[in-house]
């Protein structure tokens, strides 16, 4: 046997017989090359050409000039308009007589860290769509990405674990972008097409040859390889480091990773990347890149998660969702209003909590269906108030992030003030800090806007994020909502009630009030008295309650 011997050749690893000469590899290599059946480009660290094979010549009909192919090649992405370092495209190249359609593929060659250099790898894709195999390829392949589209893949993957060593453990590893439609809508299809052409490029250069990989459905693209090829730490960094080149100032990329690890073989490949969804849907953290492996304790929580959003339409017209009102207090135990609460009032099951069903109607973007129908309700009760002991009391109703993307916000507030004739400054909006934070400008205008309505604006969660100081100098609000929450979360509680106690002078200088919800225990309801507080909510005072319960323990009115 010829013995292979690994070397530091021409700046990166390789393999190759000790007894052949540097002049033989070189003249192997470039022949290779040369034969190559995809049109190669390479460039120098100073951008360059240097080389290319005979294919590329003959792509763009140039002969024998290196420099005039590169400016041909060049001119013809710029007239694209193609930034330069885009890692793949696929658009068409146009002669005098034929239009040819080429996929692009760019990639940085370095060792340890130090550029080398570049290089282009073109492939006339327009000859496989018209060969004998081009109807197949268009069944089975996505026109944009070039990739496996959803039936592809899973031919290709139940091929691919037929043929597989037996005693060899593989995976189906999910991607989904967080929030991709939000990114379509508001910077365009072009924007949200680079994107995954982009991943796509990455999930090419991630894998093996053998491995397979496609593009499912809209911003979901799925891998199948060996589970002992799979290294986590190496894919977040690759997937973090393609992120970085995509995000700007006006949106960035997080990207969720969910793992199945295949045990049975036959079972449908449709049915693995369910399960590998079902652990992408799981992640929380709004982290670049998070991973998830799948349990069965997913299956469970998708099977209920089906049950609410095939149910929800249903409830809505049936007017199964109502509200619950938890009071806000002085510190004296005066009432001075309430929040407005969604329960589901199922007509089986009994009140179904909003822990159950809130994370599920927004990861489906529908949240803003259930958000509109408590607003309504909570207009309509201020209306059945007026004339009543009641009449003073104010109701909060919550707007989510979303929210702000899918709604007209203060044409929805305005239009229930004027159906339902009420005083706007009883009907109190709390914005999350975390939907401010995201779009502050947006936000800030909206606020304004609502607060010229004659609206209060309360901000709540206020301190959960990392932008809590930032914001305020953008943002002009009534109230802030602190959770006493942001003790708990904390070991060195003397910290925290620095922070807490100096918030709440800052919101007292701002001109804006402070109702400090989550109070529990009448210690803690004495300690933040002396800081300053005056309102307040929580268990200590009273839980949510149904309207009619309210009004009865209430019944004194303000």
């Amino acid at each position: 046997m010829t013995e292979m011997k690994p070397e530091n050749l021409f700046g990166t690893t390789a393999y190759y017989d000790k007894n052949s000469s540097c002049e033989e590899l070189v003249q192997l290599i470039s022949c290779g090359i040369q034969q190559d059946e995809k049109g190669i480009i390479f460039l120098n660290e100073n951008g360059r050409c240097i080389y290319a094979n005979k294919r590329a010549f003959t792509m763009f009909r140039v002969i024998d000039n290196l420099t005039i192919l590169y400016d041909t090649f060049d001119a013809w992405r710029r007239s694209l308009g193609v930034e330069e370092g885009t890692t793949s495209w696929c658009e068409v190249y146009k002669t005098s007589n034929k239009e040819r359609l080429y996929h692009v593929r760019y990639k940085v060659l370095n060792d340890n860290g130090k550029i080398l250099g570049s290089m282009y790898v073109i492939q006339n894709v327009s000859e496989s769509m018209d060969n004998d195999l081009g109807e197949q390829y268009r069944l089975t392949h996505d026109e944009l990405t070039r990739l496996y589209n959803k039936e592809g893949f899973f031919a290709a993957v139940r091929k691919l674990l037929e043929e597989a060593e037996p005693d060899r453990d593989y995976i189906i590893v999910y991607s989904n972008i967080k929030d991709f439609k939000l990114i379509n809508q508001l910077f365009g299809l072009n924007k949200g097409n680079d994107i995954l052409i982009n991943v796509a490029d990455m999930l090419s250069q991630m894998v093996k040859e053998e491995d397979v990989y496609g593009r499912i459905n809209g911003d979901q693209f799925a891998l199948c390889m060996p589970k002992d090829r799979f290294d986590e730490k190496k894919i977040i960094a690759s997937v973090k480091e393609r992120a970085s080149r995509l995000t700007s100032r006006t949106y960035s990329i997080h990207v969720q990773l969910g793992v199945y690890e295949i045990y049975d073989r036959r079972m449908d490949v449709s049915f693995m990347c369910d399960r590998a969804y079902m652990a992408c849907k799981t992640i929380k953290r709004d982290n670049v890149c998070e991973v998830a492996w799948y349990n069965d304790d997913m299956l469970i929580n998708a099977l209920l998660e089906k049950e609410i959003l095939s149910s929800f339409d249903f409830a809505i017209i049936n007017k199964q969702f109502g509200i619950y009102l938890q009071p806000q207090h002085y510190s004296d135990s005066r009432i001075f209003g309430a929040e407005a609460l969604a329960r589901w009032l199922h007509p089986e099951n009994g009140v179904i909590e909003p822990e159950v069903f809130i994370s599920v109607l927004e990861r489906a973007d529908l949240i803003y269906k259930l958000d509109k129908y408590i607003w309504e309700l909570a207009a309509a009760q201020l209306a059945k108030w007026k004339g009543t002991k009641w009449e003073k009391l104010s109701i909060s109703v919550n707007v989510s992030p979303k929210d702000i993307y899918y709604l007209d916000i203060k044409k929805e507030f305005d239009d229930l003030v004027k159906k339902y004739d009420i005083n706007p400054a009883r009907l109190n909006i709390e914005i999350t800090e975390t939907a401010v934070t995201t779009d502050v400008n947006k936000c800030a205008k909206l606020i304004m806007d609502l607060r010229k309505s004659g609206f209060l604006v309360e901000i709540d969660d206020f301190g959960s994020g990392y932008s809590s100081l930032n914001m305020l100098k953008d943002i002009n609000a009534d109230v802030l909502k602190i959770d006493m929450g942001f003790l708990k979360k904390t070991e060195d509680h003397k910290r925290a009630r620095v922070i807490l106690n100096y918030t709440i002078d800052m919101a007292h200088e701002l001109g804006m009030g402070v109702i400090t919800e989550g109070v529990e225990t009448k210690d803690q309801l004495a300690f933040l008295e002396e800081m300053g507080c005056k309102l307040f909510q929580g268990y200590y005072f009273d839980m949510p309650m149904p309207v009619k319960d309210f009004e009865e323990k209430y019944k004194d009115g303000v």
